[in-house]
């Protein structure tokens, strides 16, 4: 009985780092007895075909290079579950699937906006090679009657560019929605840097909540599902695939999103919590041409941040809490005493961060820190994750 995960190189830009943190998750199903198997080829598991109660795990949807693995696991009648995919996306096969509802979502962004007093929305980021940003948009559109597509600002050749088209325009929007968080921090960091005062009294909303979400300087709120109710799902679908498999064939779970309010829109919660039923407005899509491919990890504007969120999301408290002194201006001798640390292992963490952002020495990775996150908001970050028990009088 295992549940069997395919760990696929080269997936969406937008859902790369999240999938990292729903797979580790997932793998903790291991304590509700369903274990877990890790592969990257099929050829690595031949144990699949004779497991009674094996399911075949997909991250990040089906595609060209799995699509093969899903039809030798339908020829068997081995259960196969999708995160990040519709079920009716792939008609030849049968699959189970995990996702968010963007028509849900849309709504419910819709409503957080317009119940705050932002009535004009601008979708800032968009690119049109993602099927992802293309329901986002559509969502919206849907639900929206004021926003069309002088509204969508989108990334063809690069963030610069979306950005010089924003700008003619930014005066005419209350609010801007973003297809991930990291377009959003890069976004929020133009204007720290420019125009500070334009952040003071619009909402600005990312998806994902990543970790850099919480620590930028204007910390972002996102809208998004926990990764609970990932493994909820998982563990739900697992199951009822197992003990019911002559009345199921496959189960759809649309997760369900919450927003997480933070800085970017004033804290301000969702004041509007009663039923809004998604309502088509519109009965045809927005329809845009697929652009030249880009690759989001090689903007300067995305880059680092995409380093950093790297960088965080497998670090322990001591590593945070480095970084935090290294922040404070500490030199490396208090680190070593504060933190109880060899200067031969304080050398090892600092060269393990500097070759993972790719700086050369201390002095270039602070100014990097410096750029993209906050000394308050990381210090309640490690207080969170240590569940409140680092004592900052000590630092």
């Amino acid at each position: 009985m295992s549940l069997y995960i395919l760990m696929e190189s080269g997936s969406s830009y937008f859902i790369e780092t999240r999938t990292k943190q729903e797979i580790a998750g997932i793998k903790s199903l291991n304590q509700k007895r369903i274990p877990t198997v890790v592969f990257e080829k099929m050829e690595d598991i031949p144990e699949i075909y004779t497991d009674p109660k094996a399911v075949f795990f997909i991250t990040n949807g089906i595609n060209e290079d799995n699509s093969r693995y899903v039809e030798l696991c339908n020829q068997n009648d081995i259960p196969v579950i999708t995160l990040h995919d519709k079920n009716n996306a792939h008609y030849k096969y049968v699959y189970s699937s995990i996702t968010d509802n963007d028509d849900i979502t849309a709504s419910l962004v819709y409503r957080y906006f317009k119940s705050n007093g932002k009535n004009k929305i601008a979708f800032f980021g968009f690119y049109a090679n993602s099927k992802s940003d293309k329901s986002k948009v559509n969502g919206l559109y849907y639900i929206d009657p004021d926003f069309d597509y002088q509204d969508v600002f989108s990334i063809k050749s690069g963030f610069d560019e979306c950005m010089a088209q924003y700008l003619e325009h930014r005066y005419e929007y209350d609010g801007v929605y973003f297809p991930n968080d990291v377009v959003a921090i890069a976004f929020l960091n133009y204007f720290i840097e420019n125009e500070p005062q334009y952040l003071e009294d619009r909402f600005f909303l990312g998806c994902m909540d990543t970790i850099m979400s919480k620590l930028c300087h204007v910390s972002l709120s996102s809208v998004t599902y926990t990764l609970e109710a990932v493994k909820s799902a998982v563990l739900q679908i697992y199951r009822s695939l197992i003990n019911n498999k002559n009345d199921f064939k496959c189960i759809s779970i649309d997760l369900n999103n919450i927003i997480i309010p933070r800085e970017s829109t004033q804290k301000k919660a969702l004041t509007d919590t009663g039923f809004f039923p998604v309502q088509t407005r519109r009965n045809v899509s927005m329809k845009f041409e697929e652009t030249e491919k880009f690759d989001h990890k090689s903007d300067p504007a995305f880059k680092d941040i995409f380093l950093l969120e790297n960088l965080l999301l497998n670090a322990k408290t001591m590593d945070l809490l480095i970084i935090y002194m290294f922040l404070k201006g500490y030199s490396n001798s208090t680190i070593t005493h504060k933190l109880f640390l060899t200067p031969q292992a304080l050398n090892s963490h600092k060269n393990n961060y500097f070759k993972k952002v790719g700086c050369k020495d201390k002095t270039d990775f602070v100014k990097l820190l410096s750029k993209y996150i906050s000394v308050k908001h990381l210090e309640e970050y490690i207080q969170y994750v240590s569940n409140d028990i680092t004592d900052f009088s000590n630092y």
